[in-house]
């Protein structure tokens, strides 16, 4: 079995058709070798085939008229591999070394038919593939399944620097021999291969880039630069290649954010319990219970280092060791305000009640009442008594990412044996630091709130006077800030080994591949929480000037300027620092281990079914056999009661067909059916959990569930293509998957607490009770058609030689409740767009290239990290945001021949990032503005030199 990025032509098309494509490959293989790592990225089609074995390639120097480069080329060499593919995949592929058509790997990828990415904190960062999120896709490296730097299995395509990946495979039906692979789709990222190329390449790239929003505060920046370097050269009559290459990002990321907590009506806290009504206010009118407005600014710094040794002396043994390693640090400042003023916070002049405890005092003046959709909303007027908080936060991020992989393949005919040994790491170092300070009274705020998701308007009074402004706690957490650290590695260890062998007698079946992968994997997170208190019980002014820094507006909002320091810098002049853990951040602390056995087989065919219709595809079977365990801590009260250790183990036969009818003249139908599964995310699986015993003798507990089995499902596609020349084509494809069973939260009855430590007090009646968990349940239903086009000008008319346009939409639908029976009507499966669509125009001639591609996705349910560390599904209203590129080659006369000159605008129309909240009550069915955020356009001008 060959890796996923050998160059190999299949060996299994019939002699009867290779006439029939040569002229085709003939000029696509001279376009490949304008590309850096010119490889077909499908080795699973490839039968690993000895040389002598393979159809002849014709002489490429005799192409050299046609030989292009650039935007056309890229497109050819992916057309090519989505025409030669026995499954059905999208493909994206370098315009030359180091030159994605994207500013990040992931913004490439979310073009592509189907496929959507997720912004987080303004970039592109996963990607969602058929309306599921991250967690059900794949992510492969040379063919080598990757390691996460979040918290789950989803792979974070930031990580990868653009500059050093050649080619992007997208495969949306499994095939037999393919290892890692998602339910949803797997994203295969591949490097180079050395030998692919004929002569010593040599290119260096810079950038320089600025972000519109300017700096926003005292130690952020909004100009950065990127730079990167690669070197591909031939040794010993081209039997070894070296290929090493290196990228810098120092890119800057600002945003300016608005948020709107929630949403309720007097008639609904009170239903709930609120202490009193608030004044001035009509009870059953819906306000906002809560406000915040801020700036972020991060400098991000990512170092990424590529090499790759290739060796073949002969024909029977080749090797390939490929090396990948990435640093990237986040320094993230956050500076802004925030409140309550829903009728259970009590300021500082509140008086108390009987008890002596504080009553509530939150009150309404000016009252302004908008109808919305025929409920009263409170949309201006006046709070009195509210408590603004100053933040000054600083968050920190390094993650490392290692990658090392090791193939040989060696050829006796007919049978090719391979073995691929790999080694993937990632580790995560972060601490999230938030300090608390404000005006010591209760405070007089004018507002205008929207009922559309845009910024609000509010008049605070100067919250920038160090004299005025101090360090305490004005909305009552209970500390006076707050730190966490945490620290995680995942780690896999794998090896593959397969036999290929040729079948020359049969008329139908060519080539057959058997095969064995071991994997283990271990991730491993711990972290520590700690509560900053000010020193002997004070409430401090700044009264040092060295420590303050010029105020922070946020004018955006018509908030004005808030008091602006390092957080960093206070700790220990300030504040007393000290351990304080709850049950859920005990429960951040785990360890899951997974040893996963894939045996599998697969059949490659390849028939004339007439004389003009050819049939080739694979038909074989995976059998995965799973074993997981994990360990984790049992909470009392943030205090851990003990540890514990669970596994389990789980058997899987995955059948697959991927079958191609070629009609000759471009024309094709793809089919594809197989059974599929996913892995829970692995942070479900964490053995940590809180139990205890209930006054009545009861045991119950939550947390995660180290038995969880996958989610799987039976998928049916069919496409039906149309390829026209070397860069054009039309494909309708239509997909079913059915999930048999899908993860969601319940409550299991029976739990069996024996092994579980009881620090109540109580005694349990029985060690049987209930467990709050993630759990197998039903699933349902995802379908949809997808539609894709690539049309070069000069197919409607000569004049428009040099024109082209790329343009997909998909509709997507799923019946699968993420909640279980009988959850919410609004919940939809977390990354479903039911329309994702994207088009790009292009103009590339004379050494000119001009490229516009605006992508666009429908409202969906992303999850994102939230307070404290945790997930959060939230509602994202549709995003469409437009991107533009300009650059100019010199001609090969000129004196500056190997130059080219760059000009980008990503997020050139400066889109927002929006959700929405439901209304608390619920019966209105009504969702709400919750976040606006901007990041403004992001300007990079720069180079690029070949040697």
């Amino acid at each position: 079995m060959a890796p996923l990025n050998k160059a190999v032509k299949p060996s299994f098309i019939s002699p009867s058709s290779i006439h029939r494509h040569a002229h085709r490959h003939a000029l696509a293989i001279a376009c490949c070798l304008a590309l850096f790592g010119a490889q077909p990225v499908l080795a699973q089609d490839a039968a690993t085939v000895p040389a002598e074995q393979a159809p002849a390639q014709p002489d490429v120097n005799t192409l050299d008229a046609v030989v292009v480069k650039g935007i056309r080329s890229s497109i050819a060499k992916s057309v090519e591999t989505k025409n030669e593919s026995s499954s059905i995949v999208e493909a994206i592929s370098a315009e030359d070394i180091g030159k994605l058509p994207d500013i990040s790997i992931a913004d490439s990828i979310s073009r592509l038919p189907g496929l959507a990415t997720q912004r987080v904190d303004g970039r592109s960062q996963v990607i969602n593939i058929r309306g599921m999120s991250e967690q059900f896709a794949g992510t492969l490296l040379n063919g080598r399944e990757q390691v996460s730097t979040g918290d789950s299995r989803g792979v974070e395509f930031d990580q990868y620097p653009a500059e050093l990946i050649n080619a992007v495979t997208v495969y949306k039906t499994p095939d037999a021999s393919i290892v890692g692979q998602g339910l949803s789709g797997t994203v295969d990222l591949q490097t180079i291969h050395p030998l692919d190329l004929s002569e010593r390449r040599i290119v260096f790239s810079g950038q320089g880039e600025y972000n519109s929003l300017g700096k926003l505060t005292a130690g952020g920046d909004h100009t950065g630069y990127r730079a990167a370097a690669s070197y591909v050269d031939q040794f010993a009559d081209n039997t070894i290649g070296v290929a090493l290459g290196i990228a810098r990002l120092d890119s800057p990321f600002q945003e300016e954010h608005y948020k709107q907590w929630w949403w309720a009506s007097g008639d609904t806290t009170n239903g709930w319990g609120a202490p009193n009504p608030q004044a001035g206010k009509p009870s059953d009118a819906i306000a906002l219970q809560g406000s915040e407005g801020w700036i972020k600014s991060r400098n991000l710094t990512r170092d990424g280092v590529m090499g790759v040794l290739e060796f073949k002396p002969n024909d029977t043994w080749h090797s390939v060791l490929d090396l990948y390693y990435s640093k990237f640090d986040q320094d993230e400042t956050m500076r802004g305000t925030m409140w309550s003023n829903d009728p259970w916070f009590a300021n500082v002049d509140a008086p108390l009640d009987a008890n002596g405890n504080p009553i509530p005092n939150v009150d309404y003046a000016n009252v302004g009442v908008s109808d919305y959709r025929g409920y009263p909303f409170v949309t201006s007027g006046t709070l009195v008594g509210v408590q603004p908080i100053v933040r000054n936060d600083n968050n920190t991020r390094e993650d490392k990412l290692y990658s090392a992989g090791w193939n040989n393949s060696f050829a006796f005919d007919p049978f090719t044996f391979n073995v691929d040994l790999n080694y993937s790491r990632a580790e995560r170092e972060q601490s999230t630091l938030e300090t608390y300070a404000g005006l010591l009274d209760p405070q007089i705020v004018d507002f205008e709130i929207p009922l559309s998701n845009r910024f609000g308007h509010y008049s605070l009074p100067d919250l920038s006077d160090p004299a005025a402004v101090y360090l305490w706690d004005p909305q009552k957490y209970g500390h006076d800030g707050r730190m966490e650290d945490s620290k995680q590695t995942d780690i896999i260890k794998a090896a593959r080994f397969s036999l290929n062998r040729v079948v020359e007698s049969s008329d139908f079946l060519r080539s057959y591949d058997v095969g064995v992968n071991l994997n283990r994997r271990s991730k491993e997170k711990t972290a520590q929480v700690y509560f900053a208190d000010l020193k002997n019980g004070r409430t401090p002014t700044l009264v040092d000037p060295s420590l303050l820094s010029s105020p922070t507006s946020l004018g955006f909002l018509g908030m004005g300027d808030v008091l602006t320091y390092d957080p960093r810098a206070l700790l220990g002049q300030y504040y007393d620092v000290n351990l304080s853990e709850s049950n859920d951040d005990v429960l951040k602390d785990y360890i899951v281990e997974e040893d996963v056995k894939t045996f599998y087989f697969r059949a490659n065919l390849d028939m004339d079914v007439s004389d003009r219709i050819r049939l080739r595809g694979n038909a074989g079977f995976q059998y995965i056999r799973s074993e997981q365990s994990s360990t984790g801590f049992n909470a009392n009260n943030g205090i851990v009661a003990g540890s514990q250790k669970i596994d389990a183990s789980y058997g899987d036969i995955l059948p697959s067909l991927n079958l191609v009818a070629d009609f000759g003249d471009g024309w094709m139908v793809r089919f594809g059916w197989a059974k599929t599964l996913m892995r829970a995310p692995i942070n479900y699986l964490s053995a940590a959990s809180s139990a205890s015993v209930n006054q009545f003798g009861e045991w119950s507990g939550s947390g995660g569930n180290p038995k969880l089995e996958p989610y799987r499902a039976n998928a049916v596609d069919l496409s039906f293509e149309k390829y026209i020349g070397d860069a054009s084509y039309v494909a309708l494809a239509l997909f079913y998957k059915q999930l048999e069973s899908y993860v969601f939260q319940q409550e299991i009855t029976g739990w069996d607490f024996t092994d579980y430590p009881n620090d109540s007090g109580y005694t349990p009646h029985s060690n049987i009770g209930s467990f709050y968990t993630w759990a197998n349940g039903s699933g349902g239903y995802m379908r949809g058609v997808e539609l894709s086009a690539s049309l070069s000008g000069e197919l409607l008319h000569p004049a428009l030689e040099g024109f082209g346009a790329q343009v997909n939409g998909s509709y997507t639908e799923s019946s699968i409740d993420p909640d279980g029976p009988g959850g919410s009507a609004t919940d939809t499966i977390p990354g479903l767009s039911k329309i994702v669509a994207n088009a790009t125009v292009y103009y590339e001639r004379h050494g000119f290239s001009a490229r516009l591609s605006q992508r666009y996705r429908d409202k969906y349910r992303g999850e994102y990290s939230s307070l404290f560390g945790q997930r959060q599904l939230r509602y994202t209203l549709p995003e469409r945001q437009l991107d533009m590129q300009l650059s100019y080659d010199f001609a090969d006369g000129s004196r500056l021949h190997g130059l080219s000159l760059l000009f980008q605008v990503n997020n050139l129309n400066n889109s927002p990032f929006r959700t929405q909240v439901s209304e608390a009550s619920g019966s209105t069915g009504l969702l709400l503005p919750e976040e606006y955020t901007e990041y403004g356009r992001q300007y990079m001008l720069g180079f690029r030199y070949e040697l």
